[in-house]
């Protein structure tokens, strides 16, 4: 008996922690709420990429389910939507004019971010790299050079030119933008096969894998989350991301990137935050080729 007795109490002491716990990390939530501000799920009827409407009809019923999990979940992670938007100057405007002047609609940035985070020296298990996620293969399709020395994946200017690039190529394939996006993730010639092979002739009724399923959901809901953002007179202030001011050197071949830090009064540290697509302490002379380094500004 009175072992069930010291039972019975042990499970009612468990529950009502388990409770204190669930109440703290309710006020803790809470506080990080009111810290920031309240998400706000856009007009389903108003939902769209690249111009093209997201289909929510009752056939489609399942679509307002895939929706709401990305949405849910991107608005979940509040320190990474946090980073979204401190990194944002660092990469977007450039890649919103380098969009615009290739005519791709504007919303191809949000894959960017889709894809990376915007990270820097972001990289997948397949070995896919940083901003856009290309693969060393791609890189090399679309003229990145890709080796020991050099990795251009991480040339910031150069992987959007060559992303943007790619993006054209699939867009005169598919000739639909959801589509496009979907295939950057699964390569086109799995989107073609799946196309083909289940009889359908757009992303949504397709049925995929989990990731590229999700993927351009996700892409949306990061769409709707930063413009409910920036349109929220009420946003947090906080400092963002910002690169120093800096010049660049024009150079045929660095035998030692050390010593060329000296010799510029900066660090090779400095030189290699700068310069990410610099994988080691040397580039060599490539014939058709002048390297443009970055160093600080004095």
């Amino acid at each position: 008996m009175t072992k069930k007795i010291t039972l019975i109490i042990s499970i009612i002491f468990i529950l009502f922690s388990c409770s204190n716990t669930q109440k703290n990390d309710f006020k803790e939530t809470n506080n990080i709420e009111k810290k920031s501000f309240a998400f706000e799920y856009p007009d389903l009827e108003t939902i769209n990429f690249a111009w093209e409407k997201t289909p929510f009809d009752e056939e489609r019923f399942y679509n307002k389910a895939r929706f709401d999990k990305e949405f849910l979940i991107t608005s979940n992670k509040i320190y990474q939507f946090i980073l979204y938007v401190k990194r944002y100057d660092l990469y977007i405007p450039y890649v919103e004019k380098e969009l615009k002047k290739a005519w791709i609609p504007d919303d191809f940035k949000y894959l960017a971010i889709a894809e990376s985070a915007l990270k820097n020296k972001a990289i997948s298990s397949a070995w896919a790299g940083w901003i856009w996620q290309f693969m060393p293969e791609t890189g090399k399709r679309f003229w990145l050079i890709v080796n020991n020395e050099v990795d251009e994946r991480y040339h910031f200017k150069k992987a959007t030119w060559a992303s943007i690039k790619f993006l054209n190529l699939l867009y005169k394939k598919f000739w639909n933008r959801t589509l496009v996006a979907s295939a950057y993730n699964r390569w086109e010639n799995g989107i073609a096969r799946a196309l083909k092979n289940q009889k359908v002739d757009n992303y949504y009724d397709l049925e995929l894998n989990d990731e590229t399923s999700r993927y351009v959901f996700r892409i949306i809901s990061i769409k709707y989350l930063l413009k409910n953002y920036f349109n929220n007179s009420e946003k947090i202030t906080w400092w963002n991301f910002v690169e120093p001011e800096t010049k660049t050197i024009k150079i045929k071949e660095i035998k030692d990137l050390v010593e060329f830090a000296k010799k510029h009064n900066t660090t090779y540290k400095i030189i290699k935050k700068l310069n990410p697509w610099i994988m080691w302490k040397k580039l060599s002379k490539i014939k058709w080729n002048t390297w443009e380094i970055k160093i600080l500004k004095n």
